[in-house]
């Protein structure tokens, strides 16, 4: 790497972290991507672009940030703060292709890969990972695959995602390691955990999400909490010998946390398309 790789990495990672201060979020807390795009001066937009992953538009008569609609929870979340990236950085207007579609031989431009450091030190700087983990008692180098999932849902990433930060850019855990977390099917993780199967999210809440807000999409799963007082927006069952419920309408309400405290939960359509102010409008589903 050049000296002025280094220093654009440096910057990229500087730049998210001044950011998240600024904008009142602690380097040891999870940062609501979504809420911090709304506070600048750019819109936020959920598209149908099968061949893109985001876009960053930087022209006269516009500055928007838009995010592929059909795309995991977490990784919308990953380019987002990739294409806010690219507007704290300065890059200007920017077309990020699907990670399907990306030529693996090319290697990254400049720009593109300050961004992608950006995002992860965005969402996952090192004390908020380290937090993640040790707040709940977990060792951050020997983690289960349920602590990943657990701890990826709170810092608002994928679990892929998370490992690969915590083994390629953190340095946490070790090859081994990384190479048995990554071959988890998290379609019978989640199965494990709430005892139903599933494609869809779940959402694992403790006291340490007391006063977050939860983005959530119709049909996902969330367990911590009581369900008093959200009626209507969320369905109860009940499986593994714990109280499970899915997000069953579009809009916004408050849950009581089994421990203490309290969560917002914002819940959209599956694949919303649309701009971030509608998101969660019952009349937009």
């Amino acid at each position: 790497m050049t000296n002025a790789n280094v220093n654009a990495a440096r910057r990229a990672v500087k730049a998210a972290c001044s950011l998240r201060v600024r904008n009142g979020y602690a380097l040891d807390r999870p940062c609501d991507v979504y809420e911090l795009i709304a506070k600048q001066d750019v819109t936020l937009q959920f598209i149908e672009v099968p061949s893109l992953e985001g876009m960053y538009l930087a022209e006269p008569e516009v500055t928007r940030i838009c995010v592929c609609a059909l795309r995991p929870s977490g990784r919308q979340r990953l380019t987002a703060a990739h294409e806010l990236g690219h507007r704290v950085l300065g890059h200007g207007t920017q077309l990020d292709a699907a990670l399907e579609l990306r030529d693996s031989i090319t290697e990254s431009s400049e720009e593109e890969s300050s961004a992608d450091l950006f995002a992860h030190y965005l969402l996952m700087p090192p004390s908020a990972v380290q937090s993640g983990f040790r707040s709940r008692g977990y060792d951050p180098t020997k983690p289960t695959a349920e602590q990943v999932y657990i701890v990826s849902g709170w810092l608002g990433v994928g679990f892929t995602t998370l490992l690969h930060h915590m083994r390629l850019s953190l340095g946490i855990i070790g090859f081994p390691q990384h190479k048995q977390l990554k071959g988890t099917e998290l379609k019978n993780l989640r199965a494990n955990i709430i005892g139903i199967e599933t494609t869809n999210d779940v959402w694992i809440l403790d006291e340490h999400w007391n006063g977050r807000d939860l983005h959530m999409q119709l049909g996902d799963y969330v367990t911590g909490v009581t369900g008093e007082g959200t009626e209507g927006f969320l369905k109860a069952t009940s499986a593994a010998g714990q109280a499970v419920f899915s997000a069953d309408r579009v809009g916004m309400c408050t849950a009581k946390l089994n421990t203490s405290g309290g969560v917002k939960l914002k819940t959209s359509r599956r694949d919303y398309r649309g701009f971030y102010e509608f998101r969660y409008l019952e009349e937009c589903d």
